[in-house]
């Protein structure tokens, strides 16, 4: 195969690609190439050798052929939130497969399902089914404007939804998926003559192979989803308190409960930064939000004396924090279960304006503002998937990690801050995130709101503030690995394939080698050999 790729007429394989999907949707300039290597973290050593936009599945499906019949690698782009290299190339010759033009979403809503392509966005599969009084049960990640669906599949998502229905997976019904010979592979119910995608679990999950694979199996060319009816009930609350500690606990108790919609905590300097955005600087109207989210004006009247025994400065102290969201058939509904959040939160801290949740809410999918950080700094999440029992150890080791570093990150310019979140009733994220600061890329220049960009600081090229970034990034995997936690979004950074047992990592490189022989689709993803 290496051979072939290296004597490839770079000519002949543009050509057909150009009579594949039209010359104006095949990119071939530097600026575009650069682009299109660079993720939120960093710029690929390898650019691709061209981008293809297809607009149809049969033009998604001749690209993924000409590929495989000139054994030219393949790297598929949604809507490229990515940090962890997961459409980076790492071979020469690499095509990129632009999904924004596979916009089509159809609704069974009679059957309870609906069907998207892959450029399809969580915001606008929310918009065409929110009219119809219908939504997923996991309904898209705080990225939802440029994350799409079939990202969600292929790295998961989580947030909107999670704390009841988990991550976006666990709203699949089936799966179109091109393999790397060309050929269209349909999962579930879906893979019947004339059946329709409604069921996922009709005999082998064909559709798990291809969940979380970094797009290392085979390309998404349908994603189907099963729907609920909207629930019109909502209710919200704001919590704050005095350490980590307490934060985490009141988080876990609340999410064993199985009644929150979706859940977020905010270390302190995530916490100055949201109240910076989002908290309203009305005493009235945070009152009264707390008020019209409980249960009956009685306790109303109690939540309210509360947060004023509380002060309106609780969470500018810098505390922790958590927001919690619930949902049902009526706020009445959404009301009690907030009743059973305060139950417990109110023994490990107090409650505050419940502003910032009500607005995500109202505003749940945000322009790609995060970026970069409020003074222009560059930003890297990275986390963990931890179980309950972790948890409190895992923040201990990341505390005493900080203290070691604390020096240098002042010296080069480093800062780190955590968002913590449950789902379903057993799993925790643990997401530090970097901020440093350093000179914009390319995928600023390109991603970040245009009429905002001029406003936002910029720094000079810091290559030891990202030098020591990479050495803690590396630490805190060793964290995680130490703790047991696993990842969603492992692209080509987290150690999947190195940590599992030797059945589980056989199987998987056998896998990879029945379904793609000639090591195609995006080589190097989830650890799998490049070569």
């Amino acid at each position: 195969m290496n051979a072939n790729l290296h004597t490839l007429s770079p000519g002949d394989l543009l050509a057909a690609l150009e009579g594949a999907v039209g010359a104006p949707h095949v990119l071939t300039g530097d600026a575009d190439r650069r682009f299109y290597s660079t993720d939120v973290f960093r710029q690929a050593d390898q650019l691709c050798v061209a981008v293809v936009r297809p607009g149809t599945i049969d033009e998604l499906q001749a690209v993924v052929r000409t590929c495989a019949g000139r054994q030219a690698p393949i790297v598929v782009r949604g809507g490229g939130a990515s940090y962890t290299d997961g459409f980076l190339a790492v071979k020469p010759g690499t095509v990129c497969i632009d999904a924004s033009r596979l916009k089509r979403i159809d609704v069974n809503a009679a059957a309870m399902y609906v069907t998207v392509e892959p450029g399809v966005t969580w915001a606008e599969l929310n918009d065409a089914l929110k009219p119809l009084g219908l939504r997923t049960p996991m309904w898209g990640p705080f990225s939802g404007l440029a994350a799409t669906v079939a990202g969600g599949m292929s790295h998961y998502a989580v947030n909107y939804g999670s704390g009841l229905y988990g991550i976006s997976a666990e709203s699949l019904v089936g799966m179109d998926v091109i393999l790397a010979n060309g050929d269209l592979l349909s999962t579930g119910s879906g893979g019947g003559e004339g059946a329709l995608p409604f069921f996922r679990h009709y005999g082998p999950d064909l559709a798990g192979l291809f969940v979380g694979d970094a797009g290392a199996f085979g390309v998404k060319a349908r994603i189907s989803l099963r729907l609920l009816q909207r629930p019109e009930g909502f209710a919200a609350s704001s919590w704050g308190f005095p350490d980590g500690e307490s934060c985490l606990k009141a988080l876990m108790e609340i999410g064993k409960l199985g009644v929150v919609a979706q859940n977020f905590g905010l270390d302190p300097r995530q916490q100055k930064t949201a109240l910076t955005r989002m908290e309203s600087a009305d005493p009235l109207q945070a009152a009264w939000s707390v008020f019209k989210s409980a249960r009956s004006p009685v306790d109303g009247f109690l939540q309210v004396a509360r947060m004023g025994l509380a002060g309106r400065n609780f969470l500018k102290k810098a505390v922790y924090s958590a927001h919690f969201s619930t949902e049902g058939l009526t706020d009445a509904e959404a009301r009690q279960k907030i009743a059973a959040v305060r139950a417990i939160a109110g023994r490990y801290g107090a409650e505050v304006a419940n502003s910032i949740p009500t607005y995500f809410n109202a505003n749940p999918f945000m322009e790609l503002l995060p970026i970069l950080g409020p003074n222009g700094e560059r930003w890297k999440p990275t986390h963990g998937v931890l179980p309950f029992t972790a948890v409190l150890k895992h923040h201990a080791d990341f505390e005493a990690l900080l203290a070691e570093y604390r020096d240098r990150m002042q010296q080069h310019r480093v800062q780190l801050t955590r968002m913590l979140m449950t789902f379903s009733t057993n799993a925790f994220i643990y997401e530090p995130t970097f901020l440093w600061e350093d000179a914009q890329s390319v995928y600023h220049e390109r991603v970040y709101p245009a009429a905002l960009l001029p406003k936002v600081p910029k720094h000079p090229d810091n290559p030891s503030g990202r030098a020591l970034v990479k050495e803690l990034k590396h630490r805190i995997q060793d964290l995680c690995e130490k703790n047991g936690a696993s990842h969603m979004q492992v692209g080509k950074d987290y150690p999947y394939l190195r940590t599992r047992r030797s059945a589980t990592r056989e199987l998987v490189i056998a896998l990879k080698r029945l379904l793609d022989p000639h090591n195609l689709m995006n080589p190097g993803a989830l650890g799998l050999p490049v070569d």
